[in-house]
């Protein structure tokens, strides 16, 4: 009993709050962008994803491979985040830089506003935040080719 309660105890005192959770989701969808690893920016998406674009998860999916297999670079860079959380969804607004060099040439988007809606899901024995929506129509009008 002792070894349970001090696991518990543990596990209380060490468990993140949703404020760092959320932020250790975005590092995780920037690292896996400029890492171009699909299955890091999947892994943030939650199932039923669906933007004002229209897009889905599966269309998410289709973007993230046709960008990861073209010779593309990505330099992206996250700033000046707000994100109010109301388990369980949270509603983020982060300015954004996109920076692609294609084929020899830099497609910049300069800073904009990014708004992101997350959810609270149970995965396994534990819940976490998950990329619900993205709105950024002036970064999907400069990048639509990957869309």
């Amino acid at each position: 009993m002792v070894v349970v309660s001090a696991a518990f105890l543990w596990w209380w005192t060490h468990r993140a709050n949703d404020q760092q959770l959320i932020d250790e989701l975005v590092a995780r969808v920037e690292h896996g962008i400029e890492t171009k690893s699909p299955d890091e920016i999947m892994d943030c998406i939650a199932p039923d994803y669906h933007d004002a674009m229209g897009l889905s998860k599966q269309d998410v999916f289709r973007g993230t491979m046709r960008f990861v297999q073209s010779p593309d670079t990505v330099d992206l860079s996250i700033s000046n985040a707000s994100v109010e959380i109301t388990p369980p969804v949270a509603t983020g607004l982060f300015e954004v830089r996109v920076v692609i060099t294609q084929n020899g040439r830099y497609v910049d988007s300069g800073p904009v506003q990014v708004t992101v809606q997350f959810q609270k899901e149970r995965r396994r024995l534990s819940r976490v935040w998950l990329v619900k929506s993205i709105s950024a129509p002036e970064i999907a009008r400069q990048f639509e080719d990957y869309m």
